[in-house]
């Protein structure tokens, strides 16, 4: 021991600090004695109760040093052995907290928050809680689990690829984490060992599992409502670029069948589908992809189905009931001149072939208004207004909209329509009768070069 000078106060107080220091050391020593491991000591609650107290009294000296600039150096040795009896205490936390009369100690003591060695007795979760959130936890994993296997099948269905094997198999991986960190004894032991630096936070093990099983659902949600028509979309656009830019037909129908695996209410995806359809001449599959989309609302669509009606099926009243409607429609855009324009031309068409002769001159008269609105010409509705007027016995005007019509052909797709003009142009007299639809065989028209899958202005969408 140091020999101080009693003349010297800052001296005494080092002394005093030291001694302190040793007394609590030798308490902490005979906790650890064979007889305190068989919880002999553990049962005198007053020395245990002056162990704590003399922690406080060092702690004291400690921050009272910290104020004083003048206090004399300390041998280090002393911190040294207070930071190794201060690891031993810290392991008796949970021992100190389970002391019937630790809690009165603390009320009366009133300790600083920074005296660690005080800890807070913490609630144990009780059984019903515990019981209620391990329920919650099983039915979040089941849904959980629900969800990964709902996006995985959609990721798995048709050809594979590097991003739909990471779709499939990441939600997977992450429904399996959350079921074995919740459920499985592998997982609660992952969880003791994170929490083994945490004491504090042992208890709340019940609640830290419902929080990772409520953590991992909300993120199966967001990827299931926001992530699969994300990737849709994605699928949809690879295939738009395949079938308008690179003219890879199969290519770009595996996109679109893909992007409406990924989110069936996709009318952009069922349209674009039927385009494919038609070019492969499967007529019936091609109607059954323009009805999902008109059904969700895409009006494009109408024309198209419209069309279809027409010429491969000649219901001709179907088309017309499907075209007014889509014309009675409050929520069209009206400033979409393309739109309108396929809808009264193909309305015209249907009714010229139900013999309404003057309603579809109508109808293609204001098409034809529409048409010089339009950044490329269309010769269809003066074909078609034109096939009206010689019904109606008007061989002048008519061949005037044959003449236009022949005049407006500018398109490879437009042959079918320069053969009508042609034949109509070199036997144009009132006996001779011009066919009112184009030949099946010329109507499989060929898209133009850019063209979106639900722009009007395509051929495939408008003829």
């Amino acid at each position: 021991m140091t020999s101080v000078s009693g003349n010297d106060p800052i001296s005494n107080s080092n002394h005093t600090f030291e001694k302190a220091i040793d007394t609590y050391h030798q308490q902490v020593v005979s906790l650890t004695s064979p007889s305190a491991e068989n919880n002999c000591v553990w049962t005198n609650e007053a020395e245990l109760l002056a162990l704590l107290r003399q922690r406080d009294r060092i702690q004291f000296f400690i921050d009272q040093s910290a104020k004083n600039p003048n206090a004399h150096p300390i041998d280090p040795s002393h911190f040294v052995q207070l930071s190794n009896d201060d690891a031993t205490v810290g392991k008796w936390s949970k021992q100190f907290a389970k002391l019937p009369v630790f809690p009165n100690w603390r009320k009366s003591l009133n300790p600083p928050d920074h005296h660690w060695w005080w800890p807070t007795p913490e609630e144990p979760v009780k059984p019903w809680v515990e019981w209620f959130l391990g329920g919650l936890t099983i039915a979040l994993i089941t849904l959980c689990l629900a969800l990964a296997r709902d996006i995985s099948t959609r990721f798995f269905t048709g050809a594979p690829g590097i991003w739909s094997s990471i779709g499939a198999i990441a939600p997977a991986a992450l429904a399996l984490f959350a079921t074995g960190g919740a459920l499985t004894k592998v997982g609660k032991q992952l969880i003791d060992t994170l929490l083994a630096n945490h004491p504090k936070a042992a208890h709340r093990t019940p609640w830290i599992k419902f929080g990772l099983a409520a953590g991992l659902t909300a993120l199966f949600f967001i990827g299931h409502a926001l992530g699969l028509p994300a990737a849709a979309n994605r699928y949809h656009e690879t295939g738009k670029q395949q079938y308008f830019q690179e003219g890879r037909l199969a290519s770009a129908q595996s996109s679109f069948k893909r992007a409406l695996q990924l989110n069936p209410n996709f009318p952009d995806a069922n349209h674009s589908l039927a385009l494919t359809y038609e070019d492969l001449r499967d007529f019936d599959s091609a109607k059954g992809e323009y009805v999902k989309a008109v059904n969700a609302g895409l009006l494009t669509s109408v024309n198209n189905l419209a069309r279809l009606q027409i010429v491969e099926e000649a219901d001709y009243e179907s088309a017309a009931v499907l075209l007014l409607t889509a014309l009675q429609n409050k929520a069209r855009d009206r400033n979409d001149t393309a739109l309108e324009y396929g809808l009264r031309k193909n309305l015209g068409w249907a009714w010229l072939n139900q013999n309404r002769l003057i309603k579809a001159q109508g109808e293609l008269s204001r098409a034809n208004r529409l048409e010089a609105t339009l950044p490329e010409p269309r010769p269809d509705a003066y074909c078609l207004l034109a096939q009206v007027l010689e019904k109606q016995e008007k061989p002048t005007e008519a061949k005037t909209q044959w003449e236009t019509c022949r005049q407006k052909i500018a398109r490879p797709e437009d042959d079918v329509w320069a053969a009508m003009s042609d034949q109509a142009l070199d036997f144009n007299n009132p006996e001779t009768t011009t066919p009112s639809s184009p030949p099946e065989t010329e109507l499989s028209e060929t898209p133009s070069p850019n063209p979106s899958p639900s722009d009007p202005s395509s051929s495939t969408e408008e003829n």
